[in-house]
């Protein structure tokens, strides 16, 4: 009885938790699958909902037809597809990055399409060959998420696990899922809910 009482206290707590909106700008530097940027939208959402923050996305020619409070721009440079084309090795440099300026972490960031879908390529087998858009869009959200937890945490810092992690690898950007660490998903949840603008 006492349990089900305690559990009515806190319920509203854990389901009314306030959530910030976060609109997510894309410029498109080359061509896209529609089928990856759909699966980016849904993945990175999916990653940062549990912290509290919901996403919306807009290409970046219909933002400029409203006002934002709260959003982040990521040119997307790059193919944004998959190819057939073998792997291409070149595992210098990020993935994505945040731009900063004296030490500030800035609304913008920059995914690399063409180095992602190299990357992950390393790490597909068999049939993950006839789904390629639907992995190049699951990796793309996740790093998409993982430059999200810089902006909206405001830290040049890396979490302790999961998608927050300092370098993760081919086989964890398509891997069956992939989420924020619990440390980390309450610091972003703290830090995400004041204005970062």
């Amino acid at each position: 009885m006492l349990r089900g009482a305690l559990l009515l206290l806190f319920l509203p707590a854990l389901f009314c938790a306030e959530t910030k909106d976060v609109t997510v700008v894309m410029d498109f530097a080359e061509g896209f699958s529609p089928q990856a940027l759909q699966e980016m939208q849904a993945e990175a959402d999916r990653i940062v909902r549990k912290a509290g923050v919901k996403l919306a996305f807009l290409h970046r020619k219909e933002a400029a037809q409203d006002s934002y409070s709260e959003l982040v721009v990521f040119k997307m440079s790059g193919r944004c597809e998959m190819d057939s084309f073998p792997a291409l090795l070149d595992e210098r440099g990020p993935l994505a990055f945040t731009l900063t300026t004296e030490g500030r972490i800035l609304p913008f960031g920059e995914l690399k399409c063409d180095r992602l879908r190299e990357s992950i390529k390393t790490a597909m087998v068999g049939s993950d060959f006839n789904k390629g858009n639907q992995l190049l869009g699951r990796a793309m959200g996740r790093v998409l998420a993982h430059e999200l937890y810089h902006m909206l945490a405001r830290t040049k810092g890396h979490g302790k696990g999961g998608v927050a992690r300092d370098a993760l690898s081919a086989r964890q950007l398509i891997a069956e899922n992939l989420e924020l660490g619990d440390h980390d998903c309450a610091f972003l949840r703290s830090a995400s809910q004041k204005n970062f603008l």
